[in-house]
C-alpha cells in the first residue's frame, strides 16, 4: 500500500517567505510613521490656530493682546500686583476653559515674590492644582516630555506644574546676552526685564500692553506664538509669566547635547521634535511650518514687530 506524504514548506521555502515579509514590514513602517507624524503635525498646527484664535478674541475685547504679568516689579509705578499670572492664563475663557479660569483668580491679587502680601499671587495655595492642569491645547503631540508634570521649573522649584509646547514669541533679543554673532545690527540687548521688547510676549509687556495697531511690519510676517519642547527649556511651566515666552536670538530647532535645560540664555529659543522645522502662529492668526534651514536673518526679522524689515516668507 502507498502512503500519502502530508505536505508542507521546505526549509528555503520558509526562508523565503520570512524575507519577503520582513522587506514588506520595512517598507510599511516608515509609511506608517510618516502618516502619524503628519497626523501629529495636522493636530499641533490646529493647537496654535486655536491660540491664535482665542489671543484674537481677547484682542476683540481689551484691545490688545494678552500679556504677561511678571513676579517681581521693575518699577515703584507698578500698574498692577507683580502676580506671575502668564498671558495663557488669560485667554481660557477664550479657550473654552472659564472654569479654570475661575480657579486661578484667587492669584490674580498678591506679590508672587513675597513682600507684604501672603498670598504670594500665583504661588498661593489655593492655585497649587490648577497649576497643574493639563491642556491638550497646549500639548504638542509629536514631544512626549510635555505630557509630564514638572517639579524643576525656573521659581517653583518642589512645586509641580503644567508645562507648555507653546510660547509667545519676546522677538530677537538675545536672552541674558547669549548668541552674539558679531553683526551689531542683530544683536539686539537683552530686554526680558523692560517694558519694551521687539516682539509681542513678554513677562513685563503689562507696562506697555501691545496691540494690532503696534505691528508695522505686517501681522502676516511677525510671529506670535511658536513651539518649544520642556524637555530642553526650564522655563516651560503653562500658566506662569516666566514660562509662556521664549526668542528667536538662537537658530530654530537649537538642541543642545546633552540637554542643558537650566541654562536659560541659551535655550528660551524656539525648537520642535517635528522634523525638518517647527510650527509658528502668526499674529494674524495664521499657521506655518518654518523651516529649520531659515535663513537666521530672516528668521530674526519674523520676529520683530516693528522693526521696518521688509520679509518674504519661504
Amino acid at each position: 500500500m502507498r502512503t500519502r506524504r502530508a505536505g508542507g514548506f521546505t526549509l528555503v521555502e520558509l526562508l523565503v517567505v520570512i524575507t519577503i515579509i520582513g522587506i514588506l514590514i520595512a517598507l510599511l513602517l516608515p509609511a506608517v510613521q510618516a502618516a502619524r507624524e503628519a497626523a501629529r503635525r495636522a493636530q499641533c498646527s490646529n493647537n496654535l490656530k486655536q491660540l491664535g484664535l482665542a489671543c484674537h478674541n481677547y484682542h476683540v475685547t481689551h484691545a490688545c493682546f494678552p500679556c504677561g504679568i511678571s513676579y517681581h516689579r521693575i518699577a515703584a509705578d507698578c500698574p498692577v500686583w507683580p502676580n506671575g499670572k502668564g498671558w495663557i492664563v488669560s485667554i481660557l475663557p477664550q479657550l473654552e476653559q472659564q472654569g479654570l479660569y475661575d480657579r486661578f483668580v484667587p492669584g490674580f491679587n498678591g506679590d508672587m515674590s513675597g513682600g507684604a502680601d501672603p498670598n504670594k499671587g500665583m504661588q498661593n495655595t489655593v492655585c497649587r492644582e490648577p497649576m497643574k492642569t493639563k491642556l491638550t491645547a497646549l500639548q504638542c503631540p509629536s514631544d512626549s516630555s510635555v505630557r509630564m508634570n514638572s517639579t524643576v521649573q525656573y521659581q517653583w522649584s518642589g512645586i509641580e506644574v503644567s508645562l507648555t509646547s507653546y510660547k509667545g514669541c519676546i522677538g530677537d533679543n538675545r536672552m541674558g546676552g547669549a548668541w552674539m554673532t558679531g553683526n551689531s545690527a542683530r544683536d539686539t540687548p537683552d530686554c526680558h526685564q523692560t517694558v519694551d521688547c521687539r516682539g509681542i510676549f513678554w513677562r513685563f509687556s503689562f507696562y506697555k500692553t501691545v496691540g494690532i495697531n503696534d505691528i508695522h511690519d505686517g501681522t502676516s510676517n511677525t510671529f506670535l506664538i511658536g513651539e518649544d519642547v520642556p524637555e530642553h527649556n526650564h522655563h516651560s511651566a503653562a500658566f506662569y509669566a516666566n514660562g509662556d515666552y521664549a526668542s528667536c536670538h538662537a537658530p530654530l530647532n537649537f538642541f543642545p547635547d546633552p540637554p542643558d535645560p537650566d541654562n536659560w540664555p541659551r535655550v528660551m529659543s524656539f525648537r520642535s521634535r517635528h522634523p525638518g522645522g517647527a510650527h509658528f502662529c502668526m499674529a494674524d492668526g495664521s499657521v506655518r511650518f518654518i523651516a529649520q534651514s531659515i535663513d537666521l536673518q530672516l528668521y530674526q526679522n519674523l520676529a520683530t514687530k516693528s522693526s521696518g524689515e521688509v520679509v518674504t516668507l519661504p
